[in-house]
């Protein structure tokens, strides 16, 4: 074995041997943020949808699955709230124009 190759192992083990102390030093913080998330969802993308959202992660400076998951419950928010504040807005142009016409 080589050099790299021992190093591999000995670190491999040493991370499938370790135990989280009992009690974490002051400046960490744990955290489980999706715990109450139980189900994950499967996208199929094209490379080129992937490489916006990635772009658009990047940017956002968010993990892509961060950024799918709040767009997603953005766009819930805004079905429960009759629409987006432009599909809103499009409807009562449409409202008022009816009625002047």
């Amino acid at each position: 074995m080589s050099k790299i190759d021992d190093l591999l192992a000995k670190e491999g083990a040493a991370a499938e041997n370790y135990q989280m102390p009992e009690q974490l030093p002051e400046h960490v913080t744990a955290t489980r943020p999706n715990l109450g998330r139980a189900t994950v969802v499967s996208v199929r993308l094209s490379a080129d949808e992937h490489a916006q959202l990635q772009h658009a992660a990047g940017e956002a400076n968010l993990p892509v699955s961060t950024l799918i998951r709040i767009w997603a419950l953005d766009r819930l928010h805004a079905e429960s709230a009759g629409g987006t504040v432009s599909e809103r807005l499009a409807r009562l142009e449409r409202q008022v124009f009816q009625h002047t016409a």
